[in-house]
């Protein structure tokens, strides 16, 4: 280019024509020479130039230095364990309390490492696992190429960690000999150069031999020896092993619990044992005629093994738990935690899960004879973490069977707090005082509930109501205030799934009866709502699990899923408060609670038994200051034995919380929160008293106050004979003279004699609330009873003549019937008592042997000071004859003042 350009310059003078020739001639010939350059004999131009022979093969030989070097650092940091100190190695996770005990173990507690040379069915084991697990095991040397880079591809494409492609001499490295086991990469590059270690320094049948002593077989079972003894009874060394047994065996390492013959699917467990059957007919371990054969044989599932080979533990039951979560929440597998090494520290409490085990075994909680029949389950968490501390497997719990707390049951009216009571507290504004109607005549939709003792109570308090356990009047509540909805969506948040028919069933809702039931674990997440103030967290046996290999730094494994919290009420405190004050009417209320039963001395229990429809299930589910447990007993086929005789639930509920609870403990209100007060409900007058005072010519009617200053009136009724009734007056207080009356003049002696001259007057008292809605239906009370006096001439009525003044020669009459009763929204005690009005007669008021009122009235309300608080105090009241001095008093009534704005 810069001689075109010189030439250009040197010639100035040549024609346009000439110029022009001269360039045509220069491209075509520069065009010749970049062709014949791409052909390799000019020079490359742009980045073409840096991709020549040299410069790859110097990437190349750096690239093999890298690897090299890499490798070698990998092989001089790898820290490896030999084969022959295997037995040395500590493969299990532990499980550790909140103190960071040691408890218990997952993993292989037993194992029987067992020479190749010495297996009777040598050949068709190692044939088979290598035929399963490592085709190529006996050509390569420790690592199979092709399956690494398929791996490789696929874990990149996941974005997944490093798995996968691992040959039986890779599983050795990683699972046995490397100290690491970490999940990365160069763990991965790790296993391989120590594959390649292990097959310089030992044989092949060495390795494969190290690998079936160490191979996690699910249930506990490390290595194939022990592995064959609790799934077929057979001794390696003495017991040969028919084809299908060892494809089962050599099935089980992909996935023990899925294809676990003792808990799994049987499909599953059935298509993979013929999936391993079929690849060793392929690979010519067995023909295809034993294949056939073979895969109709039944897979043995006799669990009489394990109880032969395998020690239990008293902490397998809340092992399976801890198992179960860590899968669930950590994304780990057994295998990975039975061979893994990790810390796991937990809310277990020892004690409390050692209660739970003994009252498993201890038959005298159960029906006589009912091994088998009936069982038993129990759940319990701790109240300031929801972390699940205790939990009974059942009274025949091993390992592999089934946990029974897990099992669902119907809960009988132990899901009335859940579904009924605590929805009226928290939305329609209930408390223990509110009245609600006990008629078993009541129908809902052609349904119509019965008490268990097939009686009505009437009007009766909800605190009466939960005690007692009413069916009918927990109905009404449901249907008629709480709404089927709402009992719905407590439910749920509750944490209880319900079936869709129980949604719409006001007799599920209210008394239990559900499709699918629930367990001791959800009642025990959602009763401890109650002691924990409305928060409810997901029941759960993890605090934390570290991983404790070499090269994870013993770091804290982060969980998957986050445990659930939530806050179960709209007014948390308040409604949890009153639900624990009527549950622990149930059991503090000895003459009607149905937990009553329950004792256990220094701790406040609040709680609510259950008995399921048929009473198949007895339950307790309830609450010290520390723990909430659930607790069943139940037939576990049919209705074999009834169990209303007895509350089973609310024994194993006690026996275990004596066990577990130590020094005293009560149940106090939340900060902020007021107990609850009695609402304004009015009453029918039911005690009028009428007498004739003829020296003062008037009528005295008498009757018991409800003392709520001007909120209630009283409208007094007469009438005669032969009329109707008269309004004569409105009162606020509970007594009036009547002086509107006509008292006959005498007629001569047979008009005395006959009565032809007497008038009868008839008094009734209607109580009217004054700040109650005219249209409520709830304004006026029903009225009174009625009460007659007659009046005749010269006489004193019903007394016969004239009253004589109290004397020597009448005895003083005692006032009757003391009733004395504490308001504490006033802070009073009312002293009410009966007598007949007597002239020159007044009444001396008594506390505590010291006079404290003189009254004419036969009240008296007595204001108390804050000195009295919790005290039991004594009152009297005497009647005194002001002109003799004679004095007659009645008997002592005692009342006991609570701590003026403490528990009642």
């Amino acid at each position: 280019m810069s001689d075109y350009n010189n030439n250009e310059w040197e010639t100035p003078s040549r024609a346009r024509g000439e110029r022009l020739s001269s360039r045509t001639s220069r491209v075509s010939e520069t065009r010749g020479q970049r062709t014949q350059g791409n052909k390799g004999d000019g020079k490359k131009k742009g980045w073409r130039r840096f991709f020549n022979k040299k410069w790859i093969l110097l990437v190349l030989f750096t690239s093999i230095l890298v690897a090299v070097g890499g490798c070698s650092a990998i092989m001089m940091t790898t820290k490896t364990i030999g084969l022959e100190k295997m037995g040395e190695i500590e493969y299990s996770s532990i499980i550790l309390d909140q103190k960071g005990n040691e408890v218990t173990k997952i993993g292989a507690v037993k194992r029987e490492p067992v020479k190749l040379e010495n297996i009777k069915s040598a050949k068709l084991i190692k044939d088979t696992f290598v035929a399963v697990e490592d085709r190529r095991f006996y050509d390569h040397n420790g690592v199979d190429y092709f399956g690494m880079g398929r791996a490789v591809v696929a874990n990149i494409k996941e974005f997944g960690k490093a798995e996968g492609a691992s040959t039986i001499t890779m599983q050795v490295a990683g699972n046995v000999v490397m100290e690491d086991r970490s999940k990365t990469y160069s763990r991965k590059l790790q296993e391989v150069v120590t594959s390649w270690s292990l097959e310089r320094e030992y044989s092949k049948d060495e390795i494969l031999e190290a690998y079936l002593n160490y191979i996690f077989f699910g249930n506990n079972a490390m290595g194939i020896q022990m592995a064959s003894k609790i799934y077929f009874d057979k001794d390696l060394t003495k017991d040969e092993l028919e084809p299908h047994e060892a494809a089962l065996l050599a099935g089980l390492p992909k996935a023990p619990s899925t294809y676990n013959p003792f808990s799994g699917e049987e499909e599953k467990q059935k298509l993979r044992r013929d999936t391993v059957l079929k690849v060793m007919a392929e690979e010519g371990v067995i023909t295809e005629a034993e294949k056939k054969e073979q895969q109709n044989k039944e897979i043995k599932r006799d669990k009489k093994y394990l109880e032969k080979y395998l020690s239990n533990s008293e902490y397998d039951a809340y092992k399976e738990m801890v198992v179960r979560e860590a899968i669930d929440r950590y994304g780990l597998d057994e295998k990975e935690l039975s061979v893994g090494g990790y810390k796991i520290t937990t809310y277990i409490n020892p004690t409390a899960q050692k209660a739970m085990n003994q009252a498993m075994k201890d038959d005298s909680l159960y029906p006589a004879d009912s091994v088998g029949v009936i069982d038993g389950a129990a759940t319990m968490i701790d109240n300031k973490t929801g972390g699940l501390v205790a939990i009974a497997g059942g009274r025949e719990y091993k390992p592999t069977f089934s946990l029974r707390s897990r099992e669902p049951h119907q809960p009988g009216s132990s899901i009335k707090p859940l579904t009924v009571y605590s929805p009226a507290v928290d939305l329609k504004g209930y408390n223990e005082y509110f009245m609600i109607n006990d008629d078993e005549s009541w129908t809902y939709k052609g349904w119509n509930p019965n008490n268990y003792s097939k009686k009505s109570y009437g009007n009766v308090e909800l605190m009466e109501v939960v005690a007692r356990s009413l069916n009918v009047s927990t109905a009404r509540l449901l249907v008629e205030e709480v709404g089927l909805e709402n009992a719905v969506q407590y439910a749920g948040q509750f944490g209880i799934e319900l079936a869709e028919k129980d949604k719409s069933s006001a007799a599920a809702l209210a008394l239990g009866g559900l499709t699918d039931g629930v367990s001791t674990i959800e009642m025990a997440q959602a009763y401890s709502s109650f002691p924990r103030q409305g928060k409810m967290t997901e029941a759960h046996t993890i605090l934390k699990i570290e991983d404790t290999a070499l090269g994870s730094g013993n770091t804290v494994k982060e969980p998957l899923k986050e445990v659930k919290e939530s806050t179960v009420f709209q007014n948390p405190k308040q409604t949890a408060w009153y639900m624990t004050r009527m549950l622990k009417e149930v059991v503090e209320n000895k003459t009607y609670g149905t937990g009553r039963g329950i004792n256990i001395p220094n701790h406040d229990i609040a709680g609510k038994t259950g008995t399921s429809q048929e009473s198949r299930d007895s339950w307790f589910a309830g609450y010290s200051k520390d723990y909430t447990m659930a607790a069943t007993v139940y037939n576990v086929k049919g209705l074999e034995i009834v169990l209303d005789d007895k509350s089973y639930g609310a024994e194993l509920f006690e026996y275990i919380m004596n066990k577990t609870l130590k020094g005293s403990s009560k149940l106090t209100k939340p900060e902020g929160v007021k107990d609850p007060t009695a609402p304004f409900q009015l009453k029918q007058v039911t005690d009028l008293a009428a007498s004739y005072d003829p020296g003062n010519r008037v009528v005295n009617l008498n009757w018991t106050d409800q003392d709520e200053g001007s909120r209630v009136v009283y409208r007094i009724e007469r009438k005669e004979e032969g009329s109707d009734w008269q309004e004569l007056k409105q009162v606020t207080t509970g007594s009036h003279s009547d002086t509107n009356i006509e008292v006959p003049e005498s007629g001569g002696i047979l008009d005395d004699l006959f009565g032809n001259k007497q008038k009868v007057y008839t008094y009734r008292v209607i109580a009217i609330d004054t700040e109650a809605d005219e249209e409520s239906g709830k304004r006026e009370a029903q009225p009174s009873n009625e009460a007659s006096v007659k009046v005749v001439p010269g006489g004193d009525g019903d007394n016969g003549g004239e009253p004589e003044e109290p004397g020597p020669n009448l005895p003083l009459q005692p006032p009757s019937d003391l009733n004395v009763e504490y308001k504490e929204r006033a802070n009073l005690v009312k002293v009410r008592w009966n007598a007949s009005p007597t002239p020159g007669v007044v009444y001396t008021v008594v506390r505590d042997n010291q006079q404290i009122a003189t009254v004419e009235d036969t009240r008296y309300n007595d204001q108390l000071q804050p000195a009295l608080a919790g005290r039991t105090v004594t009152y009297q009241v005497i009647a005194v004859n002001q002109q003799t001095g004679e004095r007659a008093g009645t008997q002592q009534v005692q009342i006991n003042i609570p701590g003026m704005g403490g528990d009642q």
